[in-house]
């Protein structure tokens, strides 16, 4: 097997650093995470993670630009997808949850409370071009096929989704049947798009 070069084992380290960073913010957010605890979890000593990344900080704006561009890209393929409104919402909602398994409000969260003010608009429209803009453009198309309410703008519309999908990112049930989350998607994206009362 051939041996790597340093740029190489490089390379790989920052890719395990981000990787276990990131497991560690989404899991507990960005306060309760510690740069000793990613280093242990990277198999490596806290000052070889600061030759990678100069502070925390700097780590979590790398890992919520890699996750965003992720999460971004696979929205994108489903968007482009010819799909009957409630389905295509529906594979939107569960492929943000697919690339993205946190509390997308602890993020935010963080973001507001925690970053440094020069970092804080950074990352909030990071955020808002992954989370908002692709459920904007969806409720455009649906404005354009006349589906959606006149007095309803397709920003106040995708806040809503975003904020109405928050709770799912909470993990299992803890009371009660346990439902699988393509069924709760399926549910929400339903009452969303139809209303629960009879017209």
């Amino acid at each position: 097997m051939k041996k790597r070069t340093r740029k190489e084992e490089m390379q790989l380290t920052r890719e395990t650093i981000l990787k276990e960073a990131r497991i560690l913010f989404m899991q507990k957010g960005y306060k309760s995470t510690s740069t000793r605890e990613i280093a242990q979890k990277s198999n490596i000593t806290q000052p070889a993670l600061y030759h990678h990344f100069k502070d925390k900080e700097s780590l979590y704006i790398e890992v919520v630009r890699e996750l965003t561009t992720n999460v971004n890209k696979a929205l994108e393929t489903v968007f482009k997808q010819k799909m009957a409104p409630n389905e295509k919402l529906t594979a939107m909602i569960v492929t943000l949850m697919n690339y993205h398994p946190t509390n997308i409000m602890l993020m935010i969260h963080d973001i507001l409370n925690e970053m440094q003010p020069e970092n804080q608009y950074l990352l909030f429209q990071l955020s808002q071009n992954t989370y908002s803009r692709p459920f904007s453009e969806f409720f455009d198309e649906m404005k354009e096929q006349n589906l959606l309410r006149e007095d309803v703008s397709s920003k106040a519309a995708a806040k809503f989704v975003v904020s109405s999908i928050s709770p799912l990112f909470n993990g299992n049930q803890k009371f009660g049947p346990s439902v699988p989350i393509e069924e709760q998607v399926s549910e929400l994206t339903d009452f969303m798009l139809y209303g629960i009362f009879k017209k």
